[in-house]
Parts: structure tokens; sequence; C-alpha cells
């Protein structure tokens, strides 16, 4: 049986940082856990995302489910909501839909205010409950992580991911280049993109020829590369 291209650890923590703007450090203290003093006792705590997260040599590998599930962590904490919210939260999903990742799937579009609503009802939390009953509130949430960048599968699962949206041209597919960003319609790597283009004296032209690409394409790569701290 062939593995689900989502599941399967492709991504780094450098990539979370690339590709979703988590920083790696805190990719790596959310998917590996970290040890802490508190009143001089060293203590520990375990992972709190990422349920395929893998080591392989020494190095920490996350599917394209567990990138998802960092992203919505980084915007949750962007946002000032607490640790513990997110648990809290995290946990009432996988518990009422059966999902280790339920944060990334598709339903969450669609029945995430009314889970929102019944968690604020559950926990007593009357800002879950805003959330769930306010549409705008919850829109504006939900569009900065599901609705405009992601694309799903027949079946919910989060499909591939537009790091800057869907004009921005650059597409994250577990199912192709093994997740690293590329050019849409081309496939062409982000990478390799940007290596001809420090080789071309950052000559645009020369670069779209070379590959065979309209400029503007070249344009959308070498500018996702800026914003996203990418080398050649």
């Amino acid at each position: 049986m062939r593995a689900d291209p989502a599941t399967l650890p492709l991504f780094t923590t450098a990539d979370a940082e690339r590709v979703v703007g988590t920083p790696a450090s805190t990719a790596r203290r959310w998917l590996d856990g970290y040890s802490y003093i508190y009143k001089g006792e060293r203590r520990t705590r375990g992972p709190r995302l990422g349920p395929t997260a893998t080591q392989l040599e020494g190095v920490l590998l996350m599917s394209f489910l567990d990138l998802i599930e960092v992203r919505m962590a980084r915007i949750l904490r962007g946002r000032r909501v607490p640790w513990r919210q997110v648990d809290l939260t995290a946990a009432f999903f996988r518990r009422e839909w059966g999902s280790e990742h339920p944060f990334g799937l598709e339903r969450f579009r669609s029945d995430g205010r009314r889970v929102f609503a019944e968690l604020g009802r559950e926990t007593g939390n009357h800002k879950l409950l805003e959330i769930g009953s306010n549409q705008y509130v919850f829109d504006a949430v939900v569009a900065e992580f599901l609705s405009d960048v992601l694309d799903f599968r027949e079946d919910g699962i989060p499909w591939r991911l537009w790091p800057n949206g869907r004009d921005g041209l650059v597409v994250v597919d577990p199912a192709r280049a093994f997740g690293q960003p590329i050019l849409h319609n081309q496939g062409v790597p982000i990478r390799v993109i940007l290596a001809a283009y420090a080789a071309n004296d950052n000559d645009i032209t020369k670069v779209a020829r070379w590959f065979d690409l309209p400029p503007p394409d070249v344009e959308a790569a070498v500018r996702f590369a800026a914003t996203r701290r990418l080398a050649a």
C-alpha cells in the first residue's frame, strides 16, 4: 500500500521557519519537547504538536500535516492564545473528529464555529463562545491559516499549501519535489531558480530563458526566497 504523502517525514524544523514562518527553535520545542528548571528542579515538557514527527539519524522530521499544525499554533500563539487553551482545543477536536491533526482538516473551516461554541460551553471559556457565535471573529481566524492558503483532498485532508497565497505562484505539495517549495505550473524548485539567479548576476531575463519560464514566475520565486530567507 502506497504511503500517504501528507504523512511522510519530509520537513525539517528549518523548513518550518522557511515555509510557514515558525522559528526552527520554536518548532523543535513544540514537536520534540524540552526541559527547564523550575524552583531549582529540572522538569520535562513533552511534545505539544506533531504526532507524526520523528527522529531520523538525529534529524527531527515532520510530515506535511505536522507542518500545517505548526503553522496553526504559530498563528494562535501570535494572537496570545494561551497554550492551555490550544491544548484543550486540540484535544476536543481530536475527540470529536477522531483525527490526529484536526486543525488542518477542511471540516474545521465548515464546522469550526459550532465546535468552538461547544468547547466554550464545556470549559466555560467566554472567548471561545464568542468565536463560536460571532461569524466575523471566527472567519478572521480561519482565513488566516486555512481558507486562503490550503487546498484539500476529497477526504478533507490538506493537499497542498500556498505559502504566499494563491497569487504567489509558489506551492508546497508533499507529492512533488519531496515537499520543497516549487513553482506550481512548471514544478521547478525555488532553490534551483535561486541558484541560477545568483549565478547570472541576478538577471531575471536570463534565468527565465534558461528555464523557459515567464519572467513574472521567476520574479515570484525570487520574491518568495527573499521573504523566507532561502539560500541557493
